[in-house]
C-alpha cells in the first residue's frame, strides 16, 4: 500500500494563495446569501452562530492586516461559558466587537479584508512560500505556514456554516486539500504526545472520499512522532471518510456518539484504539 499523494503537497505560492483566497471568498458569498434565520443559526462551534463565524474570520484578517483593533471590553465572562482560556477570550473579543454589525456589513468587512491582505501578500519581496511574515501570534513564520493555517481555519468554518444551514459541504476544493495536509502533518504529534504512545508504536490512517490519503506515522526512539514506511505493521489503524475525519480533527464531533463510531473502523491494540478519536482534535 502506498500513501496517496495529496494535491497540496505540490502546491506552489500561487496555489496556496488561490486556496486561501478562494475559501474566504466562498465564506463571504455564503454569508451574503443566508437568510436572517440562517445567519443566526448555531454552529458546531460552541456559542457561535454562522454570523459569528464570519465575524471571527474578519477579526483575524483585520489583525493580520495591521489594522487598529477596537477597544472592546466584556464585563461579564460568565455570559460566555464556552470561553475557557486566554486564547478563547481574545478570540471572543474579536467576535463580540463586531456583533453590532449587520449581516451585510460583516460580510463586506471580510470581503474588503481579503482584498487588503491579498495586496499585502502580493507586495512581498521575494514572494515565496519561505518568505517570513508575521504570524497569527505575532512571531515570524514562513508564508507557507501562515497561508496553510489560515486556509485550514477558513475552510473549517466554511463547513461550519454549511452544516448549520443545511447546505451541501464543500469537501473537494483547494482549501480542503490544504486542510488535509495540515491535519496529516499533526498525526505524528497526536500519536507521540496526544496519546503518549511509547517508542515503536505505529498508527495508520486511511481516509476515503473527495480527499483520499493513507498516512502511517510512528514514535521513534527519541519519543517523537514522525512519518513511517507504509509497510510498517500498524499498532492501531483507523479507516473513515474525509468529512468525518476532518470533523474529528477539528473537534466537531462527539467521539462517543454511536453514529460517529459507526463511521470509523478501528483495529489493533484495543486500549490505544479506544483513545485515538478524542486525541485527533488539533484545534483550540
Amino acid at each position: 500500500m502506498t500513501d496517496t499523494r495529496l494535491a497540496a503537497e505540490t502546491y506552489g505560492t500561487r496555489e496556496y494563495l488561490e486556496a486561501w483566497e478562494g475559501t474566504l471568498q466562498s465564506v463571504v458569498e455564503l454569508g451574503r446569501r443566508l437568510t436572517p434565520e440562517q445567519w443566526a443559526a448555531p454552529t458546531e462551534c460552541p456559542g457561535w452562530s454562522t454570523g459569528d463565524v464570519v465575524r471571527h474570520l474578519a477579526w483575524i484578517e483585520s489583525f493580520l492586516a495591521g489594522r487598529p483593533q477596537p477597544e472592546h471590553v466584556i464585563e461579564d465572562w460568565t455570559t460566555f461559558p464556552h470561553v475557557r482560556s486566554d486564547f478563547g477570550r481574545a478570540t471572543e473579543l474579536g467576535v463580540d466587537a463586531r456583533r453590532h454589525l449587520s449581516q451585510a456589513e460583516a460580510c463586506e468587512e471580510l470581503a474588503g479584508l481579503v482584498d487588503v491582505r491579498l495586496a499585502q501578500i502580493m507586495a512581498l519581496d521575494p514572494l515565496t512560500l519561505e518568505t517570513q511574515v508575521p504570524g497569527v501570534f505575532g512571531s515570524p513564520v514562513p508564508l507557507r505556514d501562515l497561508l496553510g493555517v489560515r486556509t485550514f481555519d477558513s475552510w473549517t468554518h466554511e463547513q461550519d456554516i454549511r452544516r448549520a444551514t443545511g447546505l451541501a459541504a464543500n469537501l473537494r476544493s483547494p482549501g480542503a486539500e490544504v486542510s488535509a495536509l495540515r491535519i496529516t502533518a499533526s498525526l505524528g504529534y497526536v500519536l507521540a504526545k496526544g496519546l503518549g504512545a511509547p517508542a515503536g508504536t505505529v498508527l495508520r490512517v486511511q481516509v476515503a472520499g473527495p480527499v483520499e490519503f493513507v498516512r502511517t506515522v510512528a514514535v521513534g526512539a527519541d519519543g517523537r512522532g514522525g512519518t513511517a514506511h507504509d509497510d510498517a505493521e500498524p499498532t492501531v489503524s483507523l479507516t473513515t471518510d474525509w468529512e468525518t475525519f476532518a470533523r474529528l480533527a477539528t473537534g466537531r464531533l462527539d467521539t462517543a456518539a454511536p453514529d460517529v463510531l459507526d463511521a470509523v473502523a478501528l483495529a489493533g491494540d484495543a486500549e490505544l484504539a479506544s483513545r485515538v478519536l478524542p486525541a485527533l482534535s488539533i484545534t483550540p
